[in-house]
């Protein structure tokens, strides 16, 4: 093994006086160069202090006379500046770094009404003295808000910028031994603003830093003047002059113009490097790089959000001014990419910070808001409604209030799984930290909460005419404090989150805004420094205890950057990889101590440590023990050129044909809640539906895309290279009116050739409506269509879905149709259907017999079904989706169906069901079932303790029937919605209640009463997307898919073996728009690829690898082969948007391959649609077993063609296909590999 010492050893400028005299050996270290860096060196591993010892909570906190810090930031009454207590500036910031050199971690504090401190820590661990008068920190009259400490002249120790209010901001330049001199003017930083905070970066890759300065707002002493500072010039309105830092005009919907309290102007300063004279200085590029727009910022935040090696930029914006995502383009400038990157952003954006929260080695970004945590505090700060409504649905990108969790899945495009990881909610937030306080290998998180006054009590809103003569301050003063509890989350793993603040001594009641984090004490687990308005500065112990393995990395950057900033590392121990990133100005209004710090867990040993510096340079060190600091330093050599890395193959990749883009949605807006207003969501919207066939005799896939309300259905013809041609059908556009939903192709005659089917749905007409008739077209042979206007009963269901099956073996094809909706009255249940096909002849006929199957026309609120052989006895069962209610299951008793769902195991899994899919998942040889739902990355959650719950009824006696959500709040019943909507829609309740107030104390019980038990009453403790296992005998095992297929409501399931590895995979189509406004768009899927891995278990791949981003609402997913290469196309139908196609790329099929089996029926049933094919071959590990299908997922139809994978199968290697035909007699094919496909013929 090699020493260390063949490399060039760096030592520390100044060794912590809690160090021995250290070993600097790395005993059987290597240093592995990267990128040809000759050279590459590494310096020191230096010990860590001893832990301390156990303790109750994992943090405790130091009183001011243990700490000796009685730095206190008061609400002065008195101060000329008070007004400002309204805001981001009310509280001071907190840094954290070594400020006299000698090796201990010093306290920079700021403060508004109080003088900025200097404290230095002692040799007494944890113990500070202030020594603001010996460090030459002058005493200047100004609000200082956050501070930075930064290497700004590149000298190797730490100097102070503060940011000040309507003053010149301050640069405190450090002589190494703790005296300061002020220098901002000559480094061109002495900006007089709004200034907030700044935060440092090589944004150009030229070596040194350069600066984003984030500015909030003026607030105007005196309040708004009584006279508009408005005037017209030149028949265009402006501000008067004077007015022009506290108000702008902005041009709102519809044209109007308003003028607003406006923002400030962040501005991006380039490090220029030194002039003549020796003299660094920044200039303001602002304008020129692409920084624009006047916003109130809380928080800004360096974050290569899209993986290119180069520095982003994410601002945080408080009330309605959007968020802004920079990209970095490589070139010295930016472009403002938040409308194409982000799902959506927090409403009021306060504190932002970086980690890689989901373990995939990724940098996720955290931004907080003001959600409550609980019932009471989130009903008392909603507001009226009808007052944000139009705000909530206008924003782009959306605005919610809540915090938002940016998964970086490596594509550029964000993802927000803050439900999912428990973390949406955190109160008034301020500051967010995370950091793996524990120590177990896992960033966790914690939140500072509280605020001066309680400025959205719903109870007590004013309007902007309110403060003309007097500021909000004014107003709110004599009002109380709003104290609230500091909040930690534990990281469990697999983005699971649990609440510790109060078992980890966090829970501290108060009005806290910054928090920075340090380890103080040298022992490698990381405190935290806490700023409360009106009490000391407050630190906390880590208790950690030794027997949890750390490790720390402190760098040493080359020329300009002597911290390292915008480094990457990578410590991989036990097999787990972490990575953070060198970026200290993070969460509010802080400065974090500019070293990393690692949780091992039980790992004494670290595998590697990766530096990616940001200019470029890669180092690996290999082989490290645990408990020890090391210090890296960056290579002396010329860095390689940046270039944006290639992409890397994926396994399917978007067909941009214009042909393809053509065959799209479109939907007519239907205001749905005019009718009922506690909708939790719209009807309007579920569709599109699409079907494949051939419709034409040539062999390829044709399609149908279903249309909205208003606009015909699509059909597309195929000519045979992949690409489809719209027709116009005149029978399609005299139905335009009509909502489709669920179409299938299907030989309704018996004549050979593909008919269609049409739903008739939604609620864009009352119920009963003529519009509401489903539709039968008859297809010439050429794939021209005409309406069967008898061939169907006079129906007037608002239906979903249709599927069908030869159910009683006549022959012919039957039908399912789900019943949705009862326009206007949700959720009574709506009627679905059983349709016998009775044909004789050329003009098809069907008659309903649904009331021959007991429970079926009364199945409940169905979005999809699936004919099936569930209990395989040769004869199609009917598996039906319905919302509030359990997957249903109707067993076919030879040609009569009996409702067997209490017998398979599926009784007590309530959910909103969404889409069904069949194969064989476990290789038994029965179908296993994989079904859709709302996920878990939502506002809603259940389990069978504490269900969701809706009832219906007429709860204020106005004879009209109502919808009431409710929920548990630990075992209290609540109502979902708010006093605004709720009492919108029933205004007894308003004037019984009177308040907000009022209201947030009332139980469900409270408000509804005995009203409740005469009520409606459905119920969901299911919301995950979960995998059916069969027994063989209809009866199931339920297990969950995985956490990336629970991040977005599901609706479109397609499984099929696409990988060609001989087991089923499975895909998603994910995102729904239609929620109801409070809980907006419902976006944060981008649809999902499910490896099969055999046993019924999935692995899901990311975006990066699969390929597949649809950002839209995707809803039917099916599959066709549309060049007929052997490989299947998905097809996703979006709602309001063109259908995505996705074609496996070349590179991604060489080892595995794929065979396709394709049957060839009789009139009636051309593809015999509820035939089993079971495939063998002796490359796979298991048999495959899937059906031919007329209606499967979500509203989908694929080609009547099944693949199977056979691996790496040799062209000889012997294949069986058996095929269990429609009528109960089975047949086996025996073929080789090298064919690569089959057709059977029914005999």
């Amino acid at each position: 093994m090699r020493s260390i010492l063949s490399y060039k050893i760096h030592t520390v400028r100044s060794i912590p006086r809690f160090l021995a005299p250290p070993s600097l050996l790395l005993l059987g270290a290597v240093l592995h160069p990267v990128s040809s860096l000759p050279g590459a060196e590494v310096s020191a591993a230096l010990p860590l202090q001893n832990a301390g010892p156990a303790a109750k909570t994992l943090f405790t906190a130091l009183s001011p006379e243990e700490s000796g810090i009685n730095f206190v930031n008061p609400i002065d009454t008195t101060h000329p500046l008070k007004r400002i207590y309204l805001g981001a500036f009310a509280c001071g910031g907190i840094g954290v770094g070594d400020l006299n050199g000698d090796g201990r971690p010093d306290l920079f504090l700021t403060g508004g009404s109080p003088e900025n401190r200097v404290y230095l820590q002692t040799e007494e661990p944890l113990r500070f003295i202030d020594a603001t008068a010996q460090s030459g920190i002058k005493a200047t009259g100004t609000w200082s808000s956050g501070p930075t400490l930064v290497d700004i002249d590149a000298d190797g120790d730490l100097d102070v910028h503060v940011c000040n209010y309507d003053a010149p901001n301050h640069l405190w330049i450090n002589d190494g031994e703790g005296k300061f001199t002020e220098k901002a003017e000559a480094y061109g930083l002495a900006i007089s603003d709004a200034s907030l905070m700044a935060t440092f970066c090589d944004y150009d890759l030229d070596g040194d830093l350069d600066c984003f300065l984030l500015t909030r707002d003026f607030k105007r002493a005196g309040g708004r003047p009584k006279e508009h500072p408005v005037e017209l010039v030149s028949n265009k309105w402006r501000i008067k002059p004077g007015f022009e830092k506290y108000y702008d005009i902005v041009t709102r919907a519809g044209g109007k113009q308003v003028y607003i309290n406006a923002g400030r102007q962040d501005i991006l300063l380039r490090n220029e490097g030194p002039d003549a004279r020796g003299q660094t200085r920044f200039s303001d590029v602002s304008a020129s790089a692409g920084i624009s727009g006047r916003d109130r910022g809380n928080s800004v935040t360096w974050w290569d959000f899209d993986n290119d090696g180069l520095p982003d930029i994410y601002v945080g914006n408080d009330f309605k001014d959007a968020d802004r995502l920079y990209r970095n383009n490589g070139n010295g400038t930016f472009t403002d990419v938040i409308r194409q990157a982000a799902p959506h952003t927090p409403w009021f954006s306060m504190g932002a910070d970086i980690a890689d929260l989901d373990g995939d080695g990724r940098t996720d970004l955290l931004v907080a808001d003001m959600a409550g945590t609980n019932h009471y505090r989130s009903k008392t700060t909603m507001g009226e409604i009808t007052s944000i409504r139009p705000f909530l649905l206008s924003a782009v990108p959306r605005q919610y209030m809540h915090n938002v969790l940016y998964l970086n899945n490596g594509v550029g495009k964000l993802a927000d799984g803050a439900f999912q990881a428990g973390l949406a909610n955190s109160d008034w937030t301020w500051a967010v930290k995370l950091q793996d306080f524990d120590l177990n290998g896992h960033v966790d998180a914690y939140f500072t909460n509280g605020v001066s006054r309680s400025f959205n009590n719903s109870d007590d809103q004013r309007s902007a005419s309110d403060y003309i003569g007097q500021t909000e301050w004014d107003y709110y003063e004599s009002h109380p404090p709003r104290k609230e509890e500091n909040l930690a989350f534990a990281n469990r793993g697999n983005l699971n989150f649990e609440n510790v603040s109060k078992s980890w001594g966090l829970d501290h009641l108060g009005m806290s805004y910054s928090a920075a984090t340090g380890d103080l004490d040298g022992d490698g687990d990381v405190e935290l420094i806490v700023a409360s308005l009106d009490e000391s500065v407050r630190v906390y112990r880590n208790n950690t205890p030794a027997s949890s393995q750390r490790a720390s990395i402190r760098l040493e950057g080359a020329a300009g950057n002597r911290l390292g900033l915008g480094a990457n590392v990578w410590v991989q121990s036990g097999g787990r990889l972490q990575r953070q990133v060198v970026q200290p100005a993070t969460g509010f209004l802080s400065s974090n101590q500019p070293k990393l710090h690692f949780g091992l867990g039980d790992e004494t040993q670290i595998e590697h440590i990766t530096v990616k510096w940001q200019r470029g340079h890669v180092q690996r060190i290999e082989n490290l023990s645990a408990g020890q600091t090391y210090l890296i330093k960056e290579p002396s050599t010329q860095p390689p050129r940046w270039a944006r890395p290639a992409r890397k193959p994926t396994r399917y990749a978007p067909i941009n044909s214009p042909s393809l883009r053509s065959i799209a949605h479109r939907e007519t807006p239907h205001d749905d809640f005019s009718k009922q207003p506690l909708l939790p969501y719209k009807h309007s919207q579920l569709g599109p539906g699409m079907a494949w066939s051939d419709l034409d005799g040539d062999g390829d896939a044709d399609c149908y895309l279903s249309g909205g309300a208003g606009y015909p259905g699509v059909l597309s013809i195929n000519d045979g290279n992949g690409l489809l041609r719209n027709t116009k059908n005149p029978e399609f556009t005299r139905h335009a009116e009509r909502e489709d939903l669920g179409a299938i192709f299907f030989d309704a005659n018996s004549d050979g050739t593909n008919d269609l089917y049409v739903v008739s749905g939604g609620v864009e007409c009352p119920a009963g409506s003529p519009q509401l008739r489903d539709r039968l077209y008859l297809n010439d042979g050429k794939g021209q269509f005409t309406h069967a206007p008898n061939a169907l009963p006079d129906l007037r269901d608002s239906g979903g879905c249709v599927v069908g099956a030869d159910y009683d073996r006549d022959g012919d094809i039957d039908l399912f149709i789900g019943g949705r909706v009862v326009p206007g009255a949700y959720p009574a249940t709506p009627q679905s259907r059983l349709l016998r096909n009775d044909s004789k002849g050329p003009a098809p006929k069907f008659s309903d017999q649904t009331a021959s199957v007991d429970g079926l026309g009364q199945a409940g609120l169905v979005s999809s079904a699936l004919w099936s052989d569930a209990n395989g006895d040769g004869w199609v069962d009917l598996l039906v989706c319905c919302e509030w209610g359990p997957v249903k299951i109707f067993l076919n008793r030879k040609g009569k169906l009996v409702e067997s769902t209490a017998g398979s195991g599926l009784t007590t899994y309530l959910g909103w069901w969404k889409g069904i899919a069949a194969s064989d998942l476990d290789g038994d040889g029965d179908l296993d079932y994989v079904v859709s739902n709302q996920g878990t990355n939502t506002p809603y959650k259940a389990s069978k303790e504490k269900p969701e719950l809706l009832f219906y009824g007429d709860f204020d006696g106005s004879g009209k029937k109502r919808i009431v959500e409710a929920k548990f709040e630990g075992k209290t019943c609540y109502p979902r919605r708010g006093f605004s909507c709720s009492s919108g829609a029933m205004p007894a309740l308003r004037n019984r209640l009177k308040t907000f107030e009022n209201f947030a104390r009332s139980t469900l019980g409270d408000l509804y009463g005995d009203v409740l038990s005469g009520s409606l009453r459905l119920e969901a403790n299911t919301l995950e997307s979960c995998i059916l296992l069969n027994n063989g005998n209809a009866r199931f095992s339920v297990t969950k898919l995985p956490r990336a297929a629970q991040f977005s409501p599901s609706q479109g399931v397609l499984l099929s073996d696409l990988d060609g590895d001989g087991l089923t995979d499975c895909v998603l189509a994910q995102n729904f728009f239609g929620a109801q406004p409070e809980i907006g768009l419902l976006d944060s899927g981008l649809s999902v690829f499910l490896h099969g891995r055999g046993s019924g278990r999935f692995l899901a791949a990311g975006p990066d690898k699969s390929g597949i981003r649809v950002a839209g609402a995707a809803t039917a997913l099916t599959t066709a082969d549309l060049n007929l290469d052997g490989r299947p196309e998905l097809a996703f139908a979006v709602n309001n948007s063109p259908v995505m196609f996705f074609s496996e790329l070349p590179v991604s099929n060489q080892s595995h391959k794929l065979f396709e089996v394709r049957l060839r029926g009789k009139p009636g049933n051309l593809f015999s649609v509820g035939a089993r094919i079971t495939l063998s071959s002796l490359t796979t590990s298991q048999s495959q077993t899937s059906e031919i299908t007329a209606g499967s997922g979500y509203l989908g139809q694929s080609e009547a063609a099944r693949w199977f994978g056979l691996g790496p199968a040799a062209p000889e290697t012997p294949i069986s296909v058996t095929v269990r035909w429609p009528d109960g007699s089975s047949t086996t094919t025996r073929t080789v590999a090298r064919d690569r496909k089959v057709l059977i013929q029914q005999p």
